[in-house]
């Protein structure tokens, strides 16, 4: 492999893979190669020395438009919920990260359209050994409040993130940093307690890795909950809680040209159908909205609707610590009762995709469709529940927050499906705080749950089902899972990362700690004035930066 086609390789990502110490062929950011059945990868070494950063590991100049841009003008955005506090580190970070992810706030590195990870506030990045992660900075990137991007602001983002008095959602996410120290003042140094191939992805998840100004964050105090200070294509001019936020383009972006637009005004309308009667009217030019009312919008002639792959998974886990679930036979019985197709027609009118444990679309990180074993048989689920004792059928109870109507409507399919091979199923609807709490204590037989969004497979994988993981609600362990996931975290090489997921993929899916229903397509509708805007997989509105209106 050529010096300038490693480079290459250093300006790309595979989910959390920057590598640097890649044997044999280039590999593709988000197409992992598929490796034999009967493959067992083991680790690729590191090259003797460090590779450094050229002018080849950056990106390209940006293509000139092959169509005339118009810049400037105005759009409105429905947002369906409130953000309620905009601190990019603090414990409202989640439920904010839609307002100010990759538009007001972004991180060192981030997604693009394929979720290849690409450079943002770093330029370029080495690794020197596994767990040793250098990154150039940049040079001249402002942030709004017009002070310049440097090492501190890294080594700032990540002592923030870990204090105990910020209370990050995501602080176990970076767990496996070790330190962040500046070489310069454009050069700063992570360094890792262990190997983690999932870092670079990470990063450009915005999951606890927005860097703002430390200037204005260590004075800032209660005003981070209504202001932002980062380096993205917007500013934040206004918020309003519960009512409006308004968003005025950052001058001097460093992307040049961008954004395009001067201003967007995002309004605030938790409510599904006023959302649709605000875009038919035109007081507002986009929104997100569930696949029957992207449905019934298709016919309108001044609005398009768009319906792509999205990550959102729907599944019901079981509480495989206490009978009769415990037992794997119960769990196989209910799994083979289940109709995964005839649930996602009914419930998502199709607009949606079957899904084994990694959501498919997430790149080439899932099993194939047509290798997902969801063959209704409900002889054999029958069968197998008498082997388990239960030839007369069982009782248990599914816990659901009463809030989400996929979650509800599905758990009544599942209470008819299951009925046939005599497991008796009370849906019980709880309220949204009730629901977590009885995920967090494993005080359920069965629960409904939802997973949004995550950077690397290893984040559908390990905090659920290895032994101790810190999302592992069905209380699941499986010495040969645990061994899997943890050699998949330490290499960097796509192919044999892909090979060990698809082993504890497989694993998990004939265990059957859970039932995975089906993914959720993201459907947008907007003005046909709007031109440039596209779709992210990873639900952020990652392109309004490239947004423009084809009549000002």
């Amino acid at each position: 492999m050529r010096r300038r086609q490693l480079l290459r390789c250093l300006g790309s990502g595979l989910g959390g893979v920057a590598v640097a110490a890649l044997l044999g062929a280039c590999q593709q950011p988000i197409l992992p190669s598929r490796p034999a059945a009967d493959a067992r990868p083991t680790p690729t070494p590191l090259p003797a020395t460090p590779l450094r950063p050229t002018a080849e590991a950056k990106p390209a100049a940006r293509a000139a438009p092959l169509v005339n841009v118009k810049r400037g003008g105005s759009i409105v955005w429905a947002l369906e919920a409130d953000p309620g506090d905009l601190d990019p580190h603090g414990p409202s970070s989640l439920a904010s990260l839609p307002v100010w992810g990759d538009l007001t706030y972004q991180s060192l590195v981030m997604f693009d359209e394929n979720l290849k990870v690409t450079p943002c506030l770093a330029e370029a990045w080495t690794a020197a050994s596994p767990t040793s992660w250098t990154f150039k900075l940049r040079e001249g990137v402002k942030h709004h409040d017009g002070n310049e991007v440097d090492a501190e602001d890294v080594t700032f983002w990540y002592e923030r993130l870990m204090a105990p008095e910020t209370a990050s959602p995501f602080r176990r996410e970076y767990s496996q940093i070790a330190k962040v120290e500046p070489t310069s003042r454009y050069e700063v140094t992570i360094t890792l307690a262990e190997p983690y191939a999932p870092l670079l992805a990470t990063l450009a998840s915005m999951r606890g890795s927005a860097i703002g100004s430390r200037r204005w964050l260590a004075s800032a105090r209660g005003a981070t909950r209504t202001a932002a200070v980062g380096t993205g294509p917007f500013r934040i001019d206004e918020y309003l809680p519960n009512s409006h936020l308004r968003y005025v383009r950052h001058a001097d972006y460093w992307e040049p040209g961008l954004p395009y637009l001067n201003d967007v005004t995002v309004r605030i309308i938790p409510d599904e159908a006023e959302r649709v009667a605000a875009l038919r009217t035109g007081e507002v030019t986009y929104a997100r909205l569930g696949p029957e009312a992207g449905r019934r919008l298709k016919s309108e002639k001044e609005l398009d609707v768009l319906a792509a792959s999205g990550p959102t998974q729907h599944l019901t886990t079981f509480n495989s610590g206490h009978p009769p679930f415990d037992n794997r036979q119960v769990r196989q019985a209910i799994g083979l009762a289940v109709d995964r197709r005839g649930a996602l027609d009914r419930i998502l009118l199709g607009e949606g995709k079957l899904t084994g444990p990694v959501p498919t679309g997430h790149g080439d990180w899932p099993l194939p469709l047509e290798s997902l074993p969801y063959q209704r048989d409900l002889t054999r689920a029958k069968e197998l529940l008498a082997e388990a004792g239960h030839a007369d059928g069982l009782d248990a109870t599914v816990r659901v927050p009463a809030d989400d109507p996929i979650a509800v409507a599905t758990a009544t399919l599942l209470a008819e499906q299951v009925a046939e091979i005599g497991v008796r199923l009370t849906v019980e609807r709880l309220a949204r705080a009730e629901h977590a709490r009885a995920v967090e204590s494993r005080d359920f037989e069965l629960v409904f749950r939802r997973t949004g969004f995550l950077p690397d497979p290893d984040g559908y994988l390990s905090p659920a089902f290895h032994t101790g993981g810190a999302l592992n609600a069905a209380s699941y362990s499986n010495p040969r899972v645990d061994e899997v996931l943890d050699q998949a975290r330490a290499v960097l090489d796509p192919s044999q990362r892909k090979a060990l997921y698809d082993e504890a993929s497989r694993i998990v899916l004939d265990e059957t700690p859970a039932i995975w229903w089906f993914t959720q397509n993201t459907t947008e509708v907007l003005h046909s004035s709007i031109k440039g805007y596209r779709q992210s997989y990873t639900g952020r509105r990652l392109f309004l930066k490239q947004t423009w209106l084809g009549t000002l």
